[in-house]
């Protein structure tokens, strides 16, 4: 299992047998087999004993909860109809197994990361590819929209961040500091601040207004596997490898909890 999302009463998960599944969460039912999803190209990614291209790397639902857009180490992603099971649309574009796929907030557009370095925007109605985000150097690891759907943030194994205006695909700003590759970005609620994991055991929150980095959250043990805004902004939840979970303040970088 990669991935698992919940959505109202549906949860999807993502796995590495090269399917994702929609299930009941209140009777455990499997509502839906989406796939084998990474069946078509699984010859052309095998290594050794491997088979590569069957593995599901994640999945998502849109914001109605009508789709689920999933991704695969065969290079594609996908966007099926929750209701049907139907596939719709197979995005083809990237040249290298992705990493992630999520939906835009109003569920129009899709953005997709890959080990080739390029994320891609992508128009869910059509499935045709709006742009190709350049400038990273080596794998995406993560991107997410703004909370207004104007923006994308990337977090990339070059050790950067970078915001991308979804509507031109232009690189508006490039986030600096960390030591190691990023591994994931997210925007806070009210999309003035991001917050950045990465391989160097740090998480970071960056006013986006001046790219300046305002906090730097480290780790006593393992680096952090994820890091997440509360709703309201003013604290920041870290899962490390440990296992440990800590609870920060946003405004002074304090750690006031560790679970």
């Amino acid at each position: 299992l990669t991935m698992l999302v919940t959505a109202a009463s549906r949860v999807v998960s993502a796995s590495s047998d090269g399917t994702a599944r929609i299930w009941n969460p209140e009777t455990g039912d499997c509502l839906q087999t989406l796939g084998t999803v990474g069946w078509e190209n699984r010859a052309r990614y095998q290594h050794g004993a491997l088979k590569v291209g069957r593995r599901v790397t994640s999945a998502a639902f849109s914001p109605d909860g009508k789709l689920v857009l999933s991704s695969s180490a065969d290079c594609t992603a996908k966007i099926w109809s929750v209701q049907s099971g139907e596939l719709i649309h197979t995005l083809v574009g990237h040249q290298h197994c992705l990493r992630s796929a999520v939906f835009s907030p109003d569920g129009r557009l899709a953005v997709t990361t890959s080990h080739d370095s390029t994320p891609k925007i992508w128009d869910v109605e059509s499935g045709e590819c709006r742009h190709t985000l350049q400038g990273h150097n080596s794998e995406v690891n993560s991107a997410v929209f703004s909370p207004d759907g104007g923006k994308v943030l990337t977090a990339s194994a070059d050790k950067t961040a970078r915001i991308f205006c979804v509507r031109s695909g232009k690189c508006l700003q490039i986030l600096k500091g960390h030591r190691w590759d990023v591994l994931s970005a997210i925007f806070s609620p009210d999309g003035a601040l991001a917050l950045t994991t990465s391989e160097d055991r740090t998480a970071k929150i960056w006013r986006l207004e001046s790219g300046e980095c305002l906090q730097t959250l480290r780790s006593q043990g393992p680096r952090f596997l994820s890091a997440v805004f509360s709703p309201d902004g003013t604290l920041v939840l870290t899962a490390s490898l440990n296992p440990i979970a800590q609870i920060w303040r946003v405004d002074s970088g304090k750690c006031l909890h560790t679970l």
